[in-house]
């Protein structure tokens, strides 16, 4: 069987097809014969997944205070100012180029990411991601500079 024979049984099986019998039948007899025994009272099964459902609905409104009180406590967690450390104390803020050519390359990464994340400062000083991040810079490039002393 090639490909286009399989392509025609694909399109032959988009065909309108009868049902063997008429399930409206049996669908509304069901719903008759149910009707009353349901105005009266509600059966025991019935009672149990509606008390189920209430129990479920509780835990997930449980979890989502939870959830809620977690993300609030980490977001008081995480300090709004940058910490001023050592490492901001040693920062050279200079153009530098390490005479080694295999510092050189990742000097001008971390000189590029650094200018990048300034503007992104500029637009949004207060953000302690963005501080994070030119913190985490400024020190890749300080332990750069001190492996270009190492080696001399």
């Amino acid at each position: 069987m090639n490909e286009f024979e399989w392509l025609r049984q694909m399109r032959e099986l988009n065909q309108p097809v009868a049902p063997r019998n008429d399930l409206w039948a049996r669908i509304d007899a069901a719903l008759d014969e149910n009707a009353a025994p349901v105005q009266a009272a509600a059966p025991a099964p019935i009672k149990r997944a509606r008390h189920r459902h209430l129990w479920a609905m509780a835990a997930g409104f449980a979890a989502v205070a939870v959830l809620a009180g977690g993300v609030v406590w980490r977001m008081h967690a995480i300090p709004q100012n940058p910490p001023s450390g050592p490492i901001t104390a040693q920062i050279d803020t200079s153009p530098w180029k390490p005479n080694d050519p295999r510092l050189a390359g990742a000097a001008l990464e971390l000189g590029a990411a650094r200018m990048e994340l300034q503007q992104a400062m500029q637009q949004a000083p207060d953000s302690p991601a963005l501080q994070r991040l030119l913190q985490r810079t400024d020190a890749q490039q300080a332990r750069l500079r001190e492996l270009e002393k190492q080696a001399g």
